[in-house]
């Protein structure tokens, strides 16, 4: 206790010292229980920020259309299937039944293969113009030289 209360006349000293015993365990025990009045804790996420409505949005329109473009496809093989039995690549328009200048044409490629072939028998039958051990020799005779002036 301090001097104070030592000093203060009291009716009963026993009275006196557990009633200040329980002021004491009250005041210690509202210590433990205090709370701060600071909210020092991280603030929530936003949640809006952590859906990404947006982009779930956009990607639910993606597959949506990716499934749709999947149906047809698996429609349009399944007709084939059931009815040609293979792929329609021939066009019966008389429009591209027959061409007038198709022979023109291939008369002109094979006269253009012949002069090729031609040309390339000329380019592999001529003898090379130039003698690569003469050049070997004046390359040596150059670099003779450059030493003797170094």
């Amino acid at each position: 206790m301090d001097r104070g209360r030592k000093a203060m006349p009291v009716q009963n000293k026993a009275c006196m010292s557990r009633h200040v015993q329980r002021c004491q365990e009250r005041h210690q025990q509202k210590l433990r229980d205090m709370k701060c009045s600071i909210d020092n804790k991280c603030p929530r996420a936003a949640s809006h920020l952590k859906t990404k409505a947006k982009k779930n949005a956009l990607m639910e329109e993606r597959f949506g259309q990716i499934e749709t473009e999947n149906r047809l496809l698996l429609e349009k093989m399944s007709h084939i299937m059931r009815f040609k039995g293979g792929i329609d690549c021939t066009n019966d328009s008389l429009k591209y039944s027959h061409s007038l200048g198709k022979d023109r044409r291939k008369r002109e490629l094979q006269r253009i293969t012949k002069e090729n072939q031609k040309i390339l028998n000329r380019i592999q039958n001529t003898r090379p113009t130039y003698n690569h051990t003469r050049w070997e020799e004046e390359a040596k005779k150059s670099d003779d030289i450059l030493q003797n002036i170094s």
